[in-house]
């Protein structure tokens, strides 16, 4: 089976990579490609890589990376857009690579005229949705919806669309790209990730326990994070609050793994949209790295993990109390953080997701 997975990688990342790269600007495409799949941003990577180890013939496009563009339209004889290089290109390699399965993620600037096009050129067209579609963004050109949520999937199949729940996992070749560093946690208790509007209850929750506990943010919306004083401008001018170094900025890749491994314990709060299902990335992620994961979803309908696996909080107060408590036995969290693990490992890698995933792909077919 011939596929390619399709995707965009956040500009801010994107920026940070070739910023900390620059020789890769010229680079060519496949020493690119690889550069960007070795630092394991997103998932998209993984699923090409493990595809191909069960025998599929899988291809990645990052639509939006530029130089790894350009360097492919350069390398293939292609004229390079610089108005709309963004569709242009991704169109000329799908037509050159003819697979049997265009795989999609929630892009929706794609969906539309692009997938039209994309249709020609392969068997059939897939999606991962896990996230409301905008208004006039129906994924019409879709055969098979994947998300991560059950309750999509029933949606999904309510309004007409052939759906399957495909959960996520964690690519266990991070670990062996985290060897590179020393595993001592010299995080005590971290949050990584976003504090934007769709988080509304996620920033309550950080900002809570920004105050009463260690917590160190590494991310975007940093500047929700409530700190002592902050609107006195005279107080920002001429001090440092002594709670400032504990905000930083966002990590990516595999320093965003790096930063999780190096966390004694790292707070979870799940999307809004997310309702009674504890799903998101994060649970793999932390888990996958061996780091004790505190984490909202007690009542949940579908856990993916159980009360000795990792702790759950039903308050911010409890959440606190936990954080602090196991900050302060050891044994404990490493024992809970190690069958975290453990079950990431064996039950939620890529080399089991990736078999049901590729079963899925060639059912619809």
């Amino acid at each position: 089976m011939k596929i390619i997975y399709f995707a965009t990688y956040y500009a801010d990342y994107l920026k940070n990579f070739y910023g900390n790269r620059p020789h890769l600007v010229e680079a060519p495409y496949q020493e690119q490609l690889k550069a960007l799949m070795n630092d394991f941003f997103g998932v998209f990577g993984a699923y090409t890589h493990h595809a191909n180890l069960l025998g599929a013939e899988a291809h990645l496009i990052i639509a939006n990376a530029k130089p790894l563009q350009q360097a492919w339209a350069k390398e293939n004889n292609v004229p390079f857009d610089e108005t709309h290089w963004e569709f242009t290109i991704p169109i000329a390699q799908a037509k050159q690579i003819q697979p049997d399965v265009f795989f999609i993620g929630s892009m929706f600037q794609y969906y539309g005229e692009f997938l039209e096009a994309i249709k020609p050129t392969t068997k059939k067209i897939y999606g991962w949705i896990s996230c409301p579609i905008p208004e006039g963004k129906e994924p019409t050109q879709l055969s098979l919806v994947l998300t991560s949520l059950p309750s999509y999937v029933d949606k999904f199949r309510a309004t007409g669309y052939q759906a399957e729940l495909l959960p996520a996992a964690f690519d266990t070749s991070i670990l062996a790209g985290l060897q590179q560093y020393a595993p001592a946690q010299d995080i005590p208790f971290s949050f990584v990730g976003s504090l934007s509007g769709s988080h509304t209850k996620r920033i309550e929750l950080v900002n809570y326990l920004f105050q009463k506990t260690p917590l160190e943010i590494f991310g975007l919306g940093t500047e929700n994070i409530a700190i002592q004083d902050r609107r006195n401008f005279l107080f920002k001018r001429l001090f440092t609050h002594p709670t400032r170094h504990r905000l930083h900025e966002a990590v990516w890749g595999l320093e965003m793994f790096r930063t999780l491994q190096r966390s004694k314990i790292t707070f979870n709060a799940h999307i809004d949209i997310a309702g009674e299902y504890a799903v998101n990335m994060r649970m793999y992620e932390a888990t996958g790295v061996g780091t004790l994961l505190l984490t909202d979803g007690k009542q949940s309908k579908y856990r993916l993990f159980d009360d000795h696996e990792v702790v759950y909080y039903d308050s911010p107060e409890d959440a606190v109390e936990k954080a602090l408590y196991y900050l302060q036995h050891d044994a404990e969290r490493q024992e809970i953080a190690k069958n975290g693990q453990r079950k990431t490992l064996t039950q939620y890698s890529y080399a089991e997701n990736m078999k049901l995933m590729l079963a899925y792909f060639q059912q619809y077919l």
